[in-house]
């Protein structure tokens, strides 16, 4: 159930304006069975619902506030768990910091490299937005010093800008395209064209919230300097 509610609390963060949810719907955006969603929302708002029938945001909302006031002493404790954990992992960054420092004075691109995809892989859960971004611009960074393959720094470049993205803003993305600005000549120079495609489909997700927070003219530019315009203008 804490899980739920989690999931639950985020995705009351992102409800779309007049929109409405079903059971089954709400069950598949928070990682949750039907079953237990449909018992929770029937208990806490005290109705039959079927698991097809429409919910507004008003009635989702007054559904977790009275599920996590029920469970409030879990919720804390689990919240303090989470805390603990976060810590946890920023003091082990700064650890492997002073690792890759060593192994980047020496030169051994491909071990700050592992070192730093270790830490990521153990660590990501628990990793706040700002940090897995500096994650993503090291290992993009070292990665293609040590030859790190196409594949798996595309990986990093996808994260990058995913979770720059994860609440859109005028500032997020201006961070994106200039992480998009940094690599992209890396990419581009793929013979096999995938890095093209990559960039293209990158610049596409971004083209909205360009559009959004006015910044066409940014996106363009950087579009421009990468001669990626005209691609784009063919697929649009």
């Amino acid at each position: 159930m804490l899980d739920f509610l989690l999931n639950l609390e985020h995705l009351l963060k992102v409800w779309p304006d007049n929109a409405k949810w079903t059971i089954a719907q709400i069950a598949e955006k928070t990682a949750t069975q039907v079953a237990h969603v449909h018992e929770y929302m029937t208990t806490a708002l005290n109705k039959p619902i079927d698991i097809h029938d429409p919910l507004t945001f008003s009635e989702v909302t007054k559904a977790q506030i009275i599920i996590s006031e029920r469970q409030k002493a879990q919720i804390e404790a689990r919240r303090r768990e989470e805390e603990q954990a976060i810590e946890s992992a920023i003091r082990a960054y700064d650890l492997v910091q002073e690792k890759m420092r060593v192994m980047l004075a020496a030169k051994n691109w491909r071990g700050a490299y592992k070192t730093l995809n270790y830490f990521y892989g153990v660590n990501r859960k628990f990793l706040p937005y700002d940090m897995i971004t500096l994650v993503c611009d090291n290992c993009l960074r070292i990665g293609i010093k040590a030859q790190i393959n196409f594949q798996e720094l595309s990986g990093w470049l996808r994260l990058g800008i995913e979770t720059l993205m994860h609440a859109p803003s005028s500032t997020n993305l201006e961070d994106a395209l200039d992480f998009l600005d940094a690599y992209g000549e890396y990419f581009l120079d793929d013979p096999k064209g995938k890095g093209e495609q990559l960039m293209v489909n990158l610049f596409l997700t971004l083209k909205p919230s360009a559009m959004e927070f006015e910044l066409t003219p940014r996106f363009n530019e950087v579009a421009g300097e990468l001669n990626l315009t005209a691609v784009m203008d063919e697929i649009i």
